[in-house]
């Protein structure tokens, strides 16, 4: 449920920082022992300089829409606790549809493991 919560995040993110008519896409993909989980818009995206401090930062700011206010991105941060207590890891980039793209990557188990 908590891993359905933080793509239900990113979503919301997603939603509240672009303009009406933004297309959201998800993707899962597998890979050997590991699972992506993308989440990516066509929205206003971010600037390498935004991307580089959301990676780095121990809280994360983001610039809304309306770039004269700041927002505390407690989405991403939620996101980010509960990915990394399930042993995974979160990377924000620029997505290839011109907006914003997270990548979640998580280790994949055997069931009973």
């Amino acid at each position: 449920m908590v891993i359905k919560r933080a793509i239900g995040n990113l979503i919301q993110n997603c939603i509240n920082h672009n303009e009406q008519g933004c297309k959201i896409y998800v993707s899962v993909s597998a890979e050997n022992s590991s699972c992506t989980i993308t989440v990516a818009d066509d929205g206003i995206g971010a600037t390498n300089e935004q991307i580089e401090k959301l990676n780095n930062a121990p809280h994360y700011m983001v610039c809304d829409v309306n770039v004269t206010e700041q927002r505390h991105g407690l989405g991403l941060l939620i996101v980010k606790q509960i990915i990394e207590a399930h042993g995974g890891g979160l990377a924000i980039e620029h997505s290839s549809y011109n907006g914003f793209c997270v990548k979640i990557t998580l280790p994949m188990y055997m069931a009973g493991q």
